[in-house]
């Protein structure tokens, strides 16, 4: 039997996709099962690691960006830990323990990336808690990135919903979550019923500075407990070198012994703790002179007293004192995040400008200078990548525990962070006592009030328990307002005299925007999350005056509705999110025609009677960023798409990007995509188009698309009439999720000479092996380059067989 279709009403569908769930679940355990047998006699598991793999590879790259030195036989044993067959089929917890600093952090992600360990482990994750955790962001993360369940509104849902959820996508799976910086016995109680015992070898592996918090969770305190050293000689060598010469050891010139002379001093007083070891690499690798090097390793050498975490703290305060003053506003700011926030590089970098921290030079723009400050932060050690897009680009990021002590303890000092942290009594009162401070940020869940007196420039992380007195909005310095946490009833409270405000970040139930939101004429960054009681219409209107807001740069909601300019133009507007189709008129697109970046967002509130609204794209010459997204339910067989387009003149020359979700578009318009002269990155998501084959017919394609994906594509055939490397000169990388019914991809992939890399997410295993035999092609003809990763490829169809046969 090849396939099987049965035809069921909803309620039997429902009934059946439930018992075929449970029924898969049980064949991923046996399938486990046979996979860990596979792994303790070492039979093929390095292939079978790449394929079996359900984290996206691309979570690597915080592991490539901060190099774990040492401790090659402790990873041995932790491995061998988490994966051996004897043992208790039951949950268990392993506790790694110590110092801040000692690499606790970095120990377990090489532990959840290892090959042996993707093997085993159906799904793996990672979430961090620190002293001052959000418990219902901790289980959003879990159900997002970790378990990937989709087709919820986890927004809405309560704490206990939202962990039932988890527990849901847990239960028969074999996982490894790692439970980062477990503070207290309370905090792990708090979290430890999230994860159900499937009887199955799941793992959980917990970190903490608390050895009795650690022994605490650790289902064998005997055995469950890792506790880390400090690098030997030779491993803080190898580190210290790695970032400070990195492969440019010809610059230091004939002096290249003098150096090293005084990096072993430095070594030697770092005492074997990888972050100071990093930190004071970060220092010296832009510094060139030998007086320079021999500065700074006198001060390090004048620590060598203190407790490992005041030499930490005062590390870090050396990395701060050699940056630039730009920099160090910059880094100080991080101070406003919780600690071990992951955070949004576009996000962060908006609100360096809305603060007034980036200074422009020359012909750059504000985001290019910032993006160039947070490179050279990375660069010193000081920023750590937490993510990087498909494309290569960083995402998150994030900054260790003791360098987000500093940024408090220093913007203290400074006058220029106030942290109202969870140590905050009950009904706590901002006043007067901080109105020194230019960012005030609540990181607590206690209630707090704010008050008329406050003279703060900046408000974050504003929640549901915090509460303005009538006059607070009345200041008028305040520049930055994140209320994005926090329902506000009534938006024109707001938006009434804060005219100095530059960004704002509201959650608000209003959908109709009224002429006080135009009095914010320095605002640079709106972002507007409308959650009404019925969640059918988001689609925001904004009144005819938001054409006097020359200021914004970034304007963000799930539906955009805005009325025609007539002569005016927003020449500083950089990104619109979720504008709708009925406004891509001429007139708007002349009004907002220094765009760079666009999403279109198709709701059906604001569905569009012409096709052929996407001829004026032409307009957006500037426009280098393209996502068109449309709600599934729009999808008919009387209307299955609501735009046409026939030639690629109607879309913008500069366009780079382009990504299109749910538009059910012919196939044939993709000779349309291919003659884009700047493409370079494509992503086509949940039938974006219709049809089972792709045929490119024409003799050229995509002359500089370097990046493409296709997910959730129903498509059985996808071939060219010529060479796949005439058609795709300039690709690189190939990512194919969840495209379960395509068994091969063009033959000419084998002679590209530029592909990097072809990733496979849930795709059948039959094009696992063609893509394979692509690869050895490559090998074959000496170009070994091609890196092929594949993850979560088993079938249905396998499952199935599987199950019949047991």
């Amino acid at each position: 039997m090849k396939q099987l279709i049965i035809g069921l009403n909803d309620d039997d569908d429902k009934c059946c996709r439930a018992k075929f769930d449970k029924v898969s679940q049980h064949v991923i355990q046996v399938t486990h099962s046979v996979n860990e047998e596979l792994i303790i006699n070492n039979i093929n598991c390095q292939e079978k690691a790449d394929e079996n793999s359900d984290v996206s590879p691309r979570l690597d790259d915080s592991i490539r960006e901060n190099v774990m030195e040492g401790y090659n036989e402790e990873r041995k044993n932790m491995v061998e830990r988490l994966t051996k067959s004897s043992g208790a089929n039951k949950l268990q917890v392993v506790s790694v323990v110590g110092m801040a600093g000692i690499g606790k952090t970095t120990f377990t992600k090489t532990i959840l990336f290892d090959n042996y360990i993707k093997r085993i482990f159906h799904i793996r994750g990672w979430i961090t808690v620190s002293n001052n955790y959000d418990l219902k962001k901790l289980l959003q993360l879990l159900l997002h990135d970790v378990i990937k369940m989709e087709g919820k509104n986890y927004a809405e849902m309560d704490i206990g919903q939202l962990a039932s959820h988890v527990k849901l996508g847990l239960q028969g799976q074999r996982y490894l979550i790692v439970v980062d910086d477990i503070w207290s016995n309370q905090d792990w109680d708090t979290i430890s019923h999230w994860f159900p015992d499937c009887g199955n070898k799941s793992r959980i592996l917990l970190t903490s500075r608390d050895n009795k918090v650690g022994e605490y969770a650790a289902t064998n305190p005997k055995d469950g407990l890792v506790l880390m050293r400090p690098l030997t000689q030779d491993e803080s060598r190898n580190l210290f070198y790695h970032r400070a010469f990195g492969e440019n050891y010809s610059i230091r010139g004939s002096n290249i012994d003098e150096f090293e002379k005084v990096g072993e001093k430095v070594i030697t007083n770092c005492k074997g703790l990888p972050l100071m070891i990093t930190a004071v690499a970060g220092i010296l690798c832009s510094k060139s002179k030998l007086d320079e090097w021999m500065e700074v390793a006198k001060s390090v050498s004048s620590l060598v007293n203190d407790d490992a975490y005041k030499q930490c703290l005062k590390v870090v305060a050396l990395s701060y004192d050699n940056l630039p003053s730009l920099m160090k506003a910059c880094f100080l700011h991080f101070g406003v995040f919780p600690r071990a926030h992951v955070i949004s590089v576009k996000k962060l970098i908006r609100l360096w400008i809305a603060e007034g921290l980036i200074n422009l030079k020359g012909v750059d723009e504000f985001e290019q200078v910032g993006a160039r400050v947070l490179h050279d932060l990375i660069g010193k050690s000081v920023v750590i990548v937490d993510k990087r897009g498909l494309n290569g680009k960083i995402k998150t990021c994030r900054i260790h525990d003791i360098f987000h002590d500093f940024c408090l303890k220093e913007g203290e000092s400074q006058n220029l962070l106030h942290v109202v942290g969870s140590d905050s009594t009950t009904n706590t009162v901002i006043s007067q006592l901080y109105n020194d401070s230019r960012w005030i940020s609540i990181q607590s869940e206690n209630r707090i009030i704010l008050n008329s007196r406050i003279e703060a420039r900046s408000l974050y992380n504003i929640n549901n328990n915090t509460y303005f007195s009538k006059e607070v909005f009345l200041f008028k310095l305040l520049r930055v307002l994140n209320l994005e946490d926090h329902y506000t009833q009534r938006l024109s409270i707001v938006t009434r005299d804060l005219v100095c405000l530059r960004y704002l970040s509201v959650l608000t139930r209003e959908t109709c925007m009224d002429l006080s939101i135009t009095n914010l004429w320095n605002l640079q960054t709106l972002i507007l999350t409308v959650r009404p009681p019925y969640l059918v219409h988001r689609v925001v209107t904004f009144p005819e005056e938001i054409w006097q807001m020359t200021q914004l740069r970034h304007l963000y909601a799930r539906g955009i509705s805005l009325s025609s300019p007539g002569e005016k133009v927003l020449g500083n507007l950089q990104r619109v999110f979720g504008l709708s189709p009925s406004c891509c008129t001429k007139e708007i697109f002349e009004g907002i025609k220094k765009v760079k970046k666009l999403t279109i967002r198709e709701t059906k509130q604001e569905y569009p009677t012409d096709v052929k609204w996407i001829d004026n794209l032409k307009y957006l010459q500037d426009l280098e960023s393209l996502s068109i997204e449309t709600k599934e339910m729009l999808i008919t067989m009387d209307n299955p798409r609501s735009f046409s387009f026939t030639s690629p003149y109607y879309f913008p020359q500069k366009l780079k990007k382009l990504k299109l979700n749910n538009t059910y578009l012919p196939w044939k318009y993709m000779s349309v995509i291919s003659k884009l002269p700047e493409l370079e990155v494509l992503k086509l998501k949940r039938d974006s188009f219709r049809g089972h084959e792709w045929k490119a017919t024409q003799q050229t394609g995509f002359p500089k698309l370097r990046f493409l994906l296709l997910a959730k594509i129903n498509l059985n055939k996808w071939k060219t009439t010529i060479g796949s490397h005439d058609h795709f000169p300039s690709l690189e990388r190939v990512n194919i999720t969840d495209c379960k019914y395509l068994k091969k991809i063009p033959k000419g992939f084998a002679d590209s000479k530029k592909l990097e890399m072809i990733e496979l997410h849930k795709c059948d295993r039959s094009l696992v092996t063609f893509v394979k035999k692509i690869q050895k092609k490559h090998e074959y003809l000496g170009r070994n380059k091609l890196k092929v990763i594949a993850f979560g490829t088993e079938s249905l169809e396998e499952q199935w067989n599987r199950l019949m046969k047991k």
